[in-house]
């Protein structure tokens, strides 16, 4: 109550609400639909469509657009933040909520315009000028949208409808002379009549519409701002530049305290030295510079030992890039955060050692010969000394008794020329037949036969810092464990031969793959050991691993051949080997165990792989297991469907 007496306060609120409020375009938030609610379908139109099957569709989070504000918002803001959807070479990101149209029929049909626009934009060329990248989009666009009415017909009366909604809420206001030209030009694509009143108009409509060809503007007027950007469009950005980076610099050992996940989408980042966090000298700023200007774009060398989880959470929420340089103070908190950024090239160095494998270019379609190079051990004794608790012991005995219903059965064969001892059915019928025709069989016995798969398998399970999450009351890597000894076992019971090994990888350079057991050896006391002193490593370049593995089970003289890789997410290192580039490599290092006859299935927790684990493994190659903590009891019936029991 003593607020209200309070005229300032009064005032500043209503204000701030008045100003803040100033958005470019109005919101339907009852006819609003979540990008959650299409998520799975949208995936399937975007490779419909044509897109990659390694670019999954994620979220965006709203990002600052550089585009010139009317007077009232400068009142509220310095940049307005909007959903705008990207697509890159890996991933797709759109606006988590659509709800820029007044009926939720439309807003859902917007996803699906917006995605199907976006896998016809052809990429970008790098390092235009403003007003030409501007103006090569409005041509991109509008070549996309006459391919998508003329081929899909169906989307004819959505991106109409669209159109015209956009054209009569998108703000009229005084720009200079080009940036009025290319808002024009906008305009006309979603239906306005063309305009020529001014030369810039006329010029800028002839590039878009009748001369595309024509070159472009090679420089860009002072002061030139980017169009306010159209919903249910989007853009395209560049793909991965071609220069060699310098190799990234030690960084701490990340396996040091757990990692609590940052709320929302994909954040906005970039790569950037900033050698300020390097000098010893104090830094003095201006002290009518914005607070959170200080906190976005300075990296001064300032303690960060004191630092928790809870302040690195708000730090992240608030600030809209962020900023990844090397910074030689070690922090106590840590904090998983899902980044929107670009991954850095290939270092296309070749590497010399015993044991090294090629690395699949997606972009350049061949391979970089020595790539990476792995380290062959064996899987130490030492680490953890984790012991299944009462209810673990009770779970790996009933899924063994599973595993050993799974043993080779002996079977009968029945009507054989020899056997064991006679068939009574095919030896009455021959006597029949006789007496009949004069004429009868020979084949009067049957004989017991075992059945053998001749089956080698090799479990290649992902033992990287992702592992030490926690999934309910249990970390990711006792679940880990847990299904390791069931398999052991189970495998043994069975008589299949068998061998697990364990990988983890910090760049390129050391891929760890760790024998567990190997086949010549006993699921022994040894065996199990090591199976619980297993413990988080660093990193999960997974197509070097399968390379290693698949070779060594190519090598069996087995009739038939498997390959289980077990993981819990992603595959990624702290270099270049991200997002697209590492899933291709992955999927390039499945199809070449398949090609020397090794078939290879991936088993995964992770909630999020249906946007990318089909397309790696293949259909009818992989399981997603829905409840982690069942993996254990989900085994038995996932080895009888892929092993042909």
């Amino acid at each position: 109550m003593a607020s209200f007496f309070e005229v300032e306060e009064i005032a500043g609120e209503l204000w701030h609400r008045w100003a803040s409020r100033a958005v470019s375009y109005p919101r339907y938030p009852d006819a609003g639909v979540a990008l959650a609610e299409l998520e799975g379908s949208l995936g399937v139109f975007f490779r419909a469509m044509g897109g990659p099957g390694a670019i999954p569709v994620s979220a965006v989070e709203p990002r600052a657009s550089g585009h010139r504000l009317t007077f009232r918002q400068k009142l509220g803001f310095d940049r307005e933040s909007l959903d705008m959807a990207f697509l890159d070479d890996d991933q797709l990101l759109l606006p988590p909520r659509m709800d820029y149209f007044p009926s939720r029929a439309l807003n859902r049909g917007a996803y699906h315009w917006l995605t199907a626009l976006l896998t016809l934009l052809p990429e970008p060329t790098p390092d235009q000028p403003a007003l030409a990248a501007d103006i090569a989009w409005l041509q991109a666009v509008h070549q996309a949208e006459g391919i998508l009415e003329r081929d899909f017909p169906g989307l004819m009366a959505t991106g109409r409808a669209c159109r015209e909604h956009l054209l009569s809420v998108r703000p009229c206001q005084r720009l200079p002379a080009w940036e009025d030209a290319v808002d024009h030009g906008i305009r006309v694509l979603l239906g306005e009549q063309r305009d020529p009143a001014t030369a810039e108009r006329e010029q800028v409509l002839a590039w878009v519409l009748d001369q595309p060809d024509t070159a472009l503007p090679e420089t860009t007027p002072a002061g030139y701002r980017p169009p306010l950007p159209v919903p249910f469009w989007g853009q395209r950005r560049p793909g991965l530049h071609a220069g060699t980076p310098k190799e990234p610099e030690d960084s701490e050992d990340p396996r040091q305290g757990a990692t609590p996940e940052a709320e929302g989408g994909k954040r906005q980042a970039v790569r950037r030295r900033q050698d300020q966090s390097e000098r010893d000298d104090p830094l003095a700023l201006n002290i009518f510079e914005k607070m959170l200007s200080w906190t976005e774009m300075v990296n001064v060398n300032r303690p960060v030992e004191d630092e928790n989880e809870e302040d690195a959470r708000k730090a992240a929420e608030q600030i809209e890039e962020i900023t990844l340089s090397p910074h030689r103070e070690k922090t106590a908190s840590r904090l998983k955060v899902e980044l929107d950024l670009t991954p850095d090239a290939p270092d296309v160095g070749a590497l010399s050692g015993p044991v090294t494998y090629p690395e699949w270019h997606y972009r350049k379609k061949r391979y970089l010969g020595d790539q990476c190079r792995v380290h062959p051990a064996i899987q130490s004794l030492e680490g953890e000394d984790w012991t299944p608790d009462e209810g673990t012991r009770h779970r790996i005995r009933r899924v063994q008794r599973q595993f050993e219903a799974l043993q080779p059965q002996r079977q009968w064969l029945r009507e054989q020329p020899d056997g064991d001892e006679f068939d009574m059915d095919a030896l009455i019928r021959n006597r029949c037949d006789i007496h009949a025709t004069g004429n009868g069989s020979e084949r009067i016995h049957q004989a017991l036969l075992t059945q053998t798969r001749d089956l080698a398998v090799t479990l290649l399970v992902d033992t990287s810092l992702s592992t030490e999450s926690w999934l309910a009351d249990r970390r990711v890597l006792d679940v880990e464990k847990e299904a390791l000894l069931v398999l052991c076992h189970g495998l043994a019971a069975c008589g299949d031969d068998f061998s697990i090994h364990g990988f983890t990888s910090r760049r390129r350079h050391n891929v760890e793959v760790n024998t567990i057991k190997g086949f010549h050896e006993r699921a022994d006391e040894t065996v199990r050991r090591r199976i619980q002193a297993l413990k988080p490593g660093h990193y999960t370049r997974m197509g070097a691993a399968i390379r290693h593995v698949s070779q060594e089970l190519a090598q069996r003289g087995n009739r038939n051949r498997l390959l289980l890789v077990l993981t819990d997410g992603k595959p990624n290192d702290t270099d270049y080997y991200e997002g697209r580039y590492a899933l291709e490599d992955t999927r390039k290092a499945v199809l070449e165990a398949r090609q020397q006859d090794v078939r290879t299935f991936g088993i995964t927790i992770d909630q999020q792989a249906r946007q990318y684990f089909p397309w790696v493994f293949g259909r009818g190659a992989y399981h997603i297991v829905q409840r982690p903590e069942q993996l254990s009891a989900a085994l038995p019936g996932i080895y009888q469907q892929i092993a042909g029991v």
